[in-house]
């Protein structure tokens, strides 16, 4: 997909818009990115054009940054920490020259010089892709022989696993019996992790969240259903890492 960027557009309201031309884009796109606009414009489009989407679309780019506002996740710096039972992550000061990462059975330590400026948005995404990738690496571990041990044990049969960085689901479980578990699931204590696990193999049987369904799951988990629900109604990616 060809795309070139043009000069940015400086708005007195809006801040700096960054403006990237797309050879497919058939119209302006506006999308909010580590809190600036930035807007998706047709290879052939003016600058004059542009100008009129943004004063046209002005309501809704103001609402867009809001939003972007109210949702921008905590600052990572030295008191940062995530205490999970299968993922620790923590920063400590050390006689480094730049940030530096050591992973070890589940605990990621970020190393970090004297006096770092944690706050450049370059950084924190730099932060939260290393811990991000941690997970997904000690998830592509464990996840595939524990879901694989609870499908034998009730003699169900899936088709795939998918490791994903979902934020808005557990997991999930298709029609066609592939499996997707979100790599957050590791923040959680693994009698949950097996629970969203056990409530996807139970789509295998049944599709829907009908009686059936919710019979078969608690049946799976020894009777807990409704304790480990409770439980999970407790943890939300936005506490546990957000």
């Amino acid at each position: 997909m060809a795309t070139k960027e043009m000069e940015s557009v400086v708005d007195a309201e809006l801040g700096v818009i960054g403006v990237r031309r797309n050879a497919q884009a058939r119209r302006f796109v506006f999308r909010v990115r580590d809190g600036q606009l930035w807007a998706t414009t047709p290879w052939r489009a003016s600058h004059a054009e542009l100008l009129r989407a943004i004063e046209t679309l002005r309501p809704r780019l103001i609402r867009m940054l809001e939003r972007a506002a109210a949702q921008k996740p905590a600052l990572i710096d030295a008191t940062f920490r995530i205490d999970a039972e299968c993922f620790t992550f923590s920063l400590q000061c050390a006689r480094v020259s730049q940030l530096r990462t050591e992973e070890r059975r589940g605990l990621l330590t970020c190393y970090y010089p004297e006096g770092f400026d944690f706050t450049p948005p370059h950084v924190q995404a730099w932060l939260r892709r290393a811990v991000t990738e941690s997970l997904r690496h000690h998830a592509q571990v464990l996840f595939p022989p524990r879901l694989r041990q609870l499908a034998e044990a009730r003699c169900l049969r899936y088709n795939t696993l998918r490791i994903h960085a979902s934020r808005s689901r557990w997991g999930s479980c298709t029609a066609r019996g592939n499996i997707n578990l979100s790599l957050f699931l590791m923040l959680l204590p693994t009698a949950l992790q097996d629970y969203i696990m056990q409530h996807e193999l139970t789509h295998l049987v049944e599709m829907n969240h009908g009686p059936r369904f919710y019979a078969l799951l608690d049946e799976a988990v020894g009777g807990r259903h409704e304790s480990l629900r409770r439980q999970l109604k407790q943890f939300s990616l936005s506490t546990l890492f957000p």
